[in-house]
């Protein structure tokens, strides 16, 4: 018996935080899955995560001392046809590189990826997609939608939509007990996929690579354009474009969403809109955690990435490549800075640290409105991403006095 394990626990996952400061690598959605459940039902069997020791007690690990052979992935790699069937064959006392890159190893006993010197090398000939950066995620979004799509409707059979609806080509998949009246899906640039239980409401217009996660609700009149990705119950409004929403977020209102990423738990309030691109049209560069400095993405569209618990007011303006930490909160009326820490509260009068007894009471009262309740792991973790952000904070609270 072979066990699969995504491996994260390394200084490269630094680069993708805040998104990573709550979950493994290997949790991150992109595409209209997370990496680990792709691989869970490409291997058919489940998938564990080699990952930050605070995270584990949520994001199980595998049996160590197991007596069975370990498949090591690294955490932030997209599957691939071709990949995978490399990785099925790869054989025990392997390490599978591409270039400089390792993508996997097959060992007999647990390696943790410190000694990997007496391992035979393989070398990928073939393409492999990296989630390296923030910027990644919705980058690769589109190809691991089509990838998704494919994966998961192998074999089944689409639902029926009502007759008042649209379709455009043929790559549209319904799962079972899909909400849609008057609006219009257009696959002839992609895919769409609508999993169980969401809603799509009068007016919606829809064009593919998008996928809809189970009970999300696109509200009415809403504008998805190709490589849009809305998580499992998240409520979408307006006029979102290349952008991915992890999960029980909600951007419900008018304004427009672009390039952008959103953790578990944010909220973005009526009338909010980013900027993606500058006026000068020059790349975009965005704040780093791990060498806590900008980094030049080299791409000209980069608009806004929100850690988890994340929220801002009514009419906020995000400016091009925004960053904004873990459960952060933000009522300003003037542009957000590009860079707002974990844990602050931002507004016109004040910068000051979120204190945790009032965080704790903010999910407390989200449960009751939402039914999303963030269990005693969830908050163990929050904790320990409040006190290693707790620095930044006070940093930045000081450059603003």
């Amino acid at each position: 018996m072979m066990e699969v394990v995504l491996h994260d626990r390394a200084t490269w996952r630094d680069h993708l935080l805040p998104l990573s400061y709550t979950r493994p690598v290997g949790n991150l959605r992109v595409g209209a899955l997370t990496l680990q459940e792709k691989w869970c039902l490409i291997f058919d069997k489940p998938v564990f995560y080699h990952t930050e020791t605070y995270l584990q007690d949520k994001f199980k690990a595998p049996d160590y001392d197991a007596t069975s052979s370990f498949l090591v992935i690294r955490g932030n790699i997209c599957p691939s046809v071709a990949l995978i069937e490399v990785l099925r064959s790869l054989p025990v006392g392997t390490l599978l590189v591409k270039d400089d890159l390792w993508i996997a190893y097959h060992t007999q006993s647990w390696n943790d990826g410190h000694h990997l010197k007496h391992l035979k090398l393989v070398q990928y000939e073939d393409i492999v997609d990296v989630v390296a950066f923030p910027e990644d995620i919705f980058l690769l979004n589109a190809a691991q939608i089509v990838f998704d799509y494919n994966l998961l409707t192998d074999g089944k059979q689409s639902a029926g939509l009502s007759g008042t609806n649209v379709v455009l080509g043929t790559d549209l998949f319904i799962g079972e007990g899909v909400e849609a009246e008057c609006c219009t899906f257009n696959t002839t640039t992609g895919p769409i996929l609508i999993e169980d239980g969401a809603k799509i409401e009068e007016g919606s217009h829809l064009r593919g690579p998008i996928a809809i996660g189970k009970s999300a609700r696109v509200k009415m009149g809403t504008k998805l354009y190709p490589n849009v990705t809305i998580g499992p119950g998240s409520v979408i409004g307006g006029e979102v474009n290349n952008t991915v929403l992890w999960g029980n977020s909600a951007k419900g209102h008018d304004g427009y969403l672009g390039c952008a990423v959103l953790g578990e738990g944010c909220n973005l309030g009526g009338g909010t809109g980013n900027s993606n691109m500058q006026n000068n049209w020059k790349t975009v560069s965005l704040f780093d955690y791990k060498n806590s400095a900008y980094r030049d993405t080299g791409q000209r569209k980069v608009g806004l990435f929100m850690g988890d618990y994340a929220m801002c007011g009514i009419n906020s303006t995000l400016t091009t490549g925004c960053v904004i930490g873990t459960g952060a909160q933000l009522a300003i009326s003037n542009i957000i800075p590009k860079f707002v820490p974990d844990f602050l509260w931002l507004t016109d009068y004040k910068s000051e640290g979120y204190d945790w007894v009032k965080f704790e009471e903010m999910l407390a009262h989200r449960m009751i409105v939402r039914g999303d309740a963030a269990d005693e792991t969830t908050l163990k973790i929050l904790w320990e991403v409040f006190v290693r952000t707790k620095n930044r904070n006070e940093e930045f609270i000081k450059q603003r006095k």
